[in-house]
């Protein structure tokens, strides 16, 4: 196991050493989003050579959708490369970790077969963390959503402009960046300023966003914004009652996952609380 290790670490860094000036440029720019930095080129020099991207299109394609609503589609293409390259990078760490603890505890091939085993979850657990990240954010979307639209009805009725309100929406909240909808509301809103149609800026703030509420949301204010006026706050109005709703259902629903996770920790303290009052009168028979 120890000469098999060696030889997986001689291939490993002959690889590294020859894919690293094709891949230095990419991941120096992208450095941000490789968990790996420094073997993340063998992993962009396999996934090309190896020609994964066409073995795997559809698991890829899920990923750069997923990708997609947590990013935007601008940037898809580029996270879902660096995706597939910390899963490989990570594989390829836990092959060689796991071939090392088996020469060192003498475990001939178990530990190998077992990071075998390991390795091939590996993606499900990178994936499922991504599509866990994605449902918070559209959480916090549907959360924030109802709040942004109360606001528009309260600027609108005071006499402000849809493009003066969403302006407003988005300067006086503290801490934006904490905030995934107005992030996306603020891009939008600098697309108004730099001379973008109104439709247009959102349109790309619905694709972003991927939240059917959101494009409720946008429709509403695409088909009645030109009018203005009484119009445009019934439809707010209306639209703010229906998301409050959502807001109500949503916070229920997150309220029954939290008390259900904690299930399973209480379970653990009751059976050692019986474990601690058993034990003496146990001891005592014995």
């Amino acid at each position: 196991m120890l000469v098999l290790f060696f030889a997986e670490l001689a291939a490993g860094g002959m690889l590294l050493l020859a894919a690293f000036p094709e891949y230095r440029a990419f991941v120096t720019e992208h450095r941000a989003q490789l968990q790996m930095p420094m073997a993340a080129p063998l992993s962009f020099w396999l996934i090309d050579r190896l020609k994964l991207a066409d073995h795997l299109s559809e698991a890829l394609s899920r990923v750069h959708q997923t990708m997609a609503g947590l990013y935007g589609s601008k940037t898809a293409i580029v996270r879902t490369k660096c995706f597939s390259a910390n899963v490989l990078t990570a594989g390829i760490a836990v092959v060689t970790g796991s071939t090392l603890l088996g020469a060192v505890a003498e475990g001939g091939a178990e530990m190998l077969l077992y990071g075998c085993c390991l390795t091939a979850l590996l993606p499900f657990v990178f994936f499922k963390e991504l599509t866990g990240r994605l449902r918070k954010k559209k959480r916090l979307m549907l959360l924030e959503l109802p709040e942004v639209v109360n606001q528009m009805v309260l600027l609108v009725n005071a006499g402000a402009t849809v493009q003066q309100a969403l302006t407003r929406c988005v300067e006086h909240k503290p801490a934006i960046q904490d905030s995934p909808l107005l992030v996306e509301l603020a891009a939008a809103v600098h697309e108004i300023r730099m001379n973008a149609s109104f439709s247009k800026a959102l349109e790309d703030f619905n694709k972003r966003c991927g939240v059917q509420e959101v494009s409720l949301f946008t429709t509403t204010l695409l088909l009645n914004y030109k009018r203005g006026g009484d119009e445009l706050v019934m439809a707010l109005k209306e639209l703010s009652s229906t998301l409050w709703e959502k807001r109500k259902s949503l916070a229920k629903t997150m309220g029954e996952e939290a008390s259900s996770k904690m299930v399973f920790p209480m379970v653990c303290i009751f059976m050692v609380v019986m474990i601690v009052v058993a034990a003496p009168a146990i001891l005592m028979m014995g």
